[in-house]
């Protein structure tokens, strides 16, 4: 793809170009869903009744402040982005979370297990750029 600036030590008028992951569809909840009842003995609706309701235990442990750990897959927790400060410039008892947070992401960190099962299969291939847009 090509890119506009690649960094600190980019040349003016120059044209870059890197390369980059291209997605060829979603794969949500009720394809999950059927692709396991297909392999198992359980029914497509009790597997979208377990993933909903895993995502709304998620959703609650998240906002107790834990660390959500699936064995195999990853880790989930809540980040925030903030503003820096200096005791210098402020004092710890005058801290605002409401004034110096500005925002919050869920921060996922794959399981080693699940990034060696991706980097064993994964395959590289070019595709052109004119084909994406």
């Amino acid at each position: 793809m090509k890119t506009k600036n690649p960094g600190k030590n980019a040349v003016e008028g120059t044209d870059y170009f890197h390369g980059r992951a291209v997605k060829t569809s979603d794969y949500d909840f009720d394809d999950l869903a059927g692709d396991v009842q297909m392999s198992t003995t359980i029914t497509e609706a009790d597997v979208l009744g377990v993933l909903r309701a895993m995502k709304g235990y998620i959703v609650k442990a998240l906002l107790a402040g834990r660390v959500v750990v699936l064995n195999d897959i990853g880790r989930f927790q809540i980040g925030l982005k903030g503003k820096c400060y200096s005791r210098d410039t402020m004092a710890a008892s005058d801290f605002s979370p409401s004034s110096m947070i500005k925002g919050h992401r869920i921060v996922f960190r794959p399981d080693a297990k699940l990034k060696s099962a991706i980097a064993g299969a994964l395959t590289l291939k070019r595709v052109s750029s004119e084909a994406l847009a």
